[in-house]
């Protein structure tokens, strides 16, 4: 019977990679979570911490698969080793799931609380805890999946990533309790209770929907530029050739069509598109700046810069033209960008993997010109949901510089490309997305994917770099989620868990 629960557990918990992108069967979201509370609702700690183990197992290990494929293209290890590695990160990971069921095993009251509040509550505590322990790893938040859920999409720009995962399973289980409520006589009252409560939601959400947070303001040429040039070839003297030639010649053809035009024209460009230190393309870049000078013309593009202060190098956005700013990236990927732990560097020397020398920078600024500020995030930091909240009020465009590249042809870039659109949905402004190889994207104000390059599966030694290009509405103001963040949800998320602690505690001195 146990064995039989555990295999219950880890498809459940493999199932839940379903709800996301490429996949998104978000209507899953209804029952996935639901069903996982059934499954351990009467267990005690030991069980219920043995079957979310299982449950968070399952997720990780089918949901991040992909990176697999950067340990053993880009790390130097051998294919075994990789997926070694990746079961060890799953299983750690999974483990961090457990430890907050535990906590819903201690605390749980048996009472409709429990399906309502205490469960959701230590699901969202799971994702938060994730976050921030050993420098954080916010993927698979069930929040995003409500992107395309048009019963709840309204509460995005409200509630943001967290308080969406908490709906995503306070309705459902609202909508089980409702219809119980109903098919028993003596529950009727509460039947009418529930059904409020549902109806109060749905007409919130559709209401919100159609708030404008934040208004139109200046019309923007954008050019989103995908090179499809890969790692390898990147960084091969006739790769940076490639590079350096589609860089002079993209920014010279959009400065020459925006002469005398009223409307800003800017291209942008993917996460360390220059391969190397800006110092080695001064002469190109003061080349293309005494080109540009007399167009209403701006270029944002991703190249290496020396850290001031310190060894190592930061991963940056430089603009030219009419934009002014450098942007430098501080949240890095571990072991892709840096080593978090001193005691793994001996573990890299040991297998002879490529060690990283990324630094973090807390350089977050604007970049920005006269009329049009842009809020950055490079590659992998997007997930962190803080990244554009500091210059949330003053942005009007939002930009996700990035490098896929490392995901190979697998479902990471299309898990990263959701987490991006959440963004532009949270702040109800347009993302520009930018990738070497896909997936790059233009996203409107809801989310929404208005245009889109795929991952490039073409032969990488074709010169075949595409762009997207449209005019688009710069956007003022900011939503709700802007102003406050995330702690209303963390607050009331950790209320809930620390109050059934302690009637926990109270129960057991009473008896």
């Amino acid at each position: 019977m146990k064995l039989i629960s555990y295999i219950s557990s880890l498809i459940l918990g493999a199932s839940l990679v379903l709800v996301f992108e490429p996949f998104n069967f978000w209507f899953l979201t209804f029952f996935i979570p639901l069903s996982f509370y059934f499954l351990i609702r009467e267990k005690d700690i030991k069980n219920s911490f043995s079957l979310s183990w299982f449950f968070g197992f399952g997720l990780w290990l089918f949901g991040i698969l992909w990176i697999e494929n950067s340990i053993y293209f880009y790390g130097g290890a051998s294919k075994f080793l990789s997926y070694f590695l990746v079961i060890c990160l799953s299983a750690f990971l999974a483990l961090l799931n457990s430890l907050f069921f535990v906590i819903f095993a201690y605390c749980k009251t048996k009472t409709n609380f429990d399906i309502l509040f205490l469960f959701p509550a230590v699901w969202v505590g799971s994702e938060w805890l994730r976050e921030f322990i050993f420098s954080g790893f916010p993927w698979f938040y069930l929040g995003y999946t409500s992107l395309d859920n048009f019963i709840f999409s309204g509460f995005i720009p409200i509630f943001g990533v967290f308080g969406m995962s908490f709906i995503l399973i306070f309705f459902p289980a609202l909508t089980f309790l409702m219809f119980k409520s109903f098919i028993f006589a003596d529950q009727k009252k509460m039947a009418l209770v529930y059904l409020t409560i549902f109806s109060l939601f749905l007409f919130a959400s559709f209401s919100f929907y159609k708030v404008e947070w934040t208004s139109e303001k200046d019309k923007v040429n954008i050019v989103i530029i995908q090179p499809n040039i890969s790692i390898e070839e990147k960084w091969s003297i006739e790769g940076e050739k490639e590079s350096v030639d589609l860089f002079k010649s993209k920014n010279k053809e959009y400065s020459s069509k925006s002469k005398d035009k009223d409307i800003l024209s800017v291209v942008f460009w993917p996460e360390v598109f220059l391969p190397g230190l800006k110092s080695k393309y001064t002469e190109v870049i003061n080349e293309l700046e005494f080109y540009i000078s007399k167009s209403n013309f701006a270029s944002i593009f991703g190249v290496l810069s020396k850290n001031n202060g310190a060894d190592g190098v930061n991963n940056s956005l430089m603009s030219l033209g009419k934009l002014n700013g450098k942007f430098d990236k501080q949240k890095l990927v571990p072991f892709g960008e840096y080593v978090p732990f001193s005691i793994f560097n001996s573990f890299f020397s040991f297998f002879n993997f490529n060690r990283p020398n990324i630094v973090p920078s807390d350089n977050n600024v604007l970049i920005k010109s006269k009329n049009l500020n842009i809020s950055s995030a490079i590659c992998y930091e997007i997930a962190y949901q803080d990244i554009f909240l500091k210059h949330g009020e003053q942005s009007n465009l939002l930009f996700n510089a990035s490098n896929d590249n490392w995901f190979g042809n697998t479902i990471g870039p299309y898990q990263h490309l959701q987490i991006a659109r959440y963004r532009a949905a949270e702040n109800r402004k347009p993302l520009v997305r930018s990738t070497s190889t896909g997936v790059s994207a233009l996203i409107d104000k809801f989310g929404n994917v208005v245009k889109r390059i795929d991952l490039d599966n073409s032969d990488q030694s074709v010169k075949n770099s595409q762009l997207i290009e449209a005019n688009i509405f710069s956007r003022s103001g900011h939503t709700p989620f802007i102003t406050f963040g995330k702690w209303p949800s963390i607050i009331f998320i950790l209320i809930v868990i620390f109050c059934s602690f302690f009637n926990r505690i109270l129960k057991n001195e009473k008896y």
